[in-house]
């Protein structure tokens, strides 16, 4: 049987339904995007956690090491804020006369805000 719930855009209401989940004695948890496996990995360290479009699980503190996750968190991830700037030199190399390049992003998203301040070390060097 798949239990399905969702907190219809309201994460706020992400953690009880991560403990509606655990009463319900499940086998396993799938979390879609950051705030739903932070819910669910603080609602438990026993029932395995299943992430998915997470990307950047170290960054989030889901997972300790992408070979070996430990704990009971594990998934697939894109680590596309890890290749964002991998791409953006491709997208230079291949638009030679590009000068200005926009980054339309969710502020919101924890993933996103530290990729964010990444960019600006790396813009800013101390």
């Amino acid at each position: 049987m798949i239990e399905r719930v969702s907190a219809e855009t309201k994460n706020e209401r992400l953690p009880s339904l991560a403990s509606e989940l655990i009463n319900l004695k499940v086998d396993v948890i799938v979390a879609w995007a950051p705030p739903a496996t932070s819910a669910a990995q603080k609602a438990t360290t026993t029932i395995p956690i299943v992430m998915v479009s997470v990307g950047d699980p170290l960054g989030g503190g889901f997972v300790t090491n992408l070979a070996r996750p430990g704990g009971n968190v594990t998934g697939v991830s894109s680590m596309s804020g890890e290749l964002g700037p991998k791409h953006l030199e491709m997208l230079l190399t291949m638009v030679a006369k590009l000068t200005r390049v926009v980054v339309l992003t969710n502020p919101d998203n924890p993933s996103n805000i530290r990729q964010l301040q990444k960019s600006r070390q790396r813009e800013n060097p101390a």
